[in-house]
This record gives C-alpha cells, structure tokens and sequence, in this order.
C-alpha cells in the first residue's frame, strides 16, 4: 500500500536530465540513485524497534546502569486486566503489552488505542453528544496525526488528506462505522 502509493509518486516525477561526464572521469556505475524523502508518522511500525532502543539507551544513560546481557527469566504470569489472559515471561514483554493494549483504553466502549491522541479524538467523535451537533456547523473533524491542527468538516474530507498530505495508504482503516442501534 505505502509502497504501492511511493512508486506512483517515483513515477509522476519528470526523470533527472544525465549529466555528462568530464572527460577524465572514471567510469560511471551502471545504475543511478537519487534519494527521496520518505515521512512515516511516529506510530509506523518501522520506527518501534528504535523506539525500543531508544527508551532502554536513555533508561540506561539516565541511571548509570548497563543492562545485563541475559536477563533472568520467572515463572510466567498473566495479564492482570480481566478478559485478558496473555502470558508473559519477562517485565519488558508485559510492559510493552499494557502500553500497546491496556493504556488508552475508551472508558466508554473499552475500545484500545495506539495514543492518547487518538482516544480522545475517538471519545470526541463517538461519545460526545455535542460533537455532531457542532459538525454541522463548523469543522471539528481532527486529523489522526499527532502535530498536525487541520480540521475537516467530515470524516471523508479527513480521510482525503490522510491519503495526499500524509500518505497514509488508500485502504486503511480510519475508523470503524457506527453500528446501527437496535
């Protein structure tokens, strides 16, 4: 998808015009690079294992202490969230699991989210009773990432600039549809 949407990109861009070479240059290699800037937002999940790295370089630069090279294993044990029953064997696996599942959890409809950003964009949208009153007269429709301050007087209208502005991939998920009460 994000792929898919970069090539497109590579494709609609006119070709770098070749520079001659000086007649006493070295032959030129077979191929040609040219770099392009590529944005990933900051939950992409290319970035989670640095993000990772980064945490435990800084909890080490902080306190002094390098972590040992083997970490001892305990016994298992569960998540202690009711309805849960994911096991762990070290902190760092059920530390990641709490912060990726349990942490920003809608109060409302147990919901979980990647972000606190996002919980409280989805308790405005689906909970908030005023929100649909206040949509139709002015743009409250937030963008997902996080920095960014457009406004969009529809989910679509949102979703329309997720694709061009961020490159978010055509087929993601925004948002799940309301469902139909009863």
């Amino acid at each position: 998808m994000l792929l898919s949407a970069l090539r497109h990109r590579l494709r609609e861009r006119p070709p770098l015009p070749p520079v001659p070479p000086p007649a006493s240059a070295p032959p030129r290699p077979p191929f040609a690079f040219s770099p392009r800037r590529l944005r990933l937002g900051p939950q992409h999940p290319l970035l989670e294992d640095g993000d990772v790295q980064r945490h435990l370089y800084l909890r080490e630069a902080l306190t002094g202490r390098a972590e040992e090279a083997e970490r001892p294993r305990v016994s298992e044990f569960y998540c202690h969230i009711s309805g849960c029953s994911q096991v762990f064997d070290t902190l760092e696996g059920y530390e990641h699991h709490y912060n990726a599942l349990h942490r920003n959890v809608c109060s409302f409809c147990r919901r979980s989210f990647p972000s606190g950003h996002l919980l409280d964009i989805h308790i405005s949208e689906w909970h908030d009773s005023l929100f649909q009153i206040m949509a139709e007269k002015q743009n409250m429709y937030k963008c997902l990432v996080e920095g960014c301050t457009e406004k969009f007087k529809s989910s679509k209208d949102r979703k329309d600039h997720l694709v061009t502005v961020h490159l978010y991939p055509a087929d993601f998920r925004f948002d799940r549809p309301k469902k139909a009460k009863r």
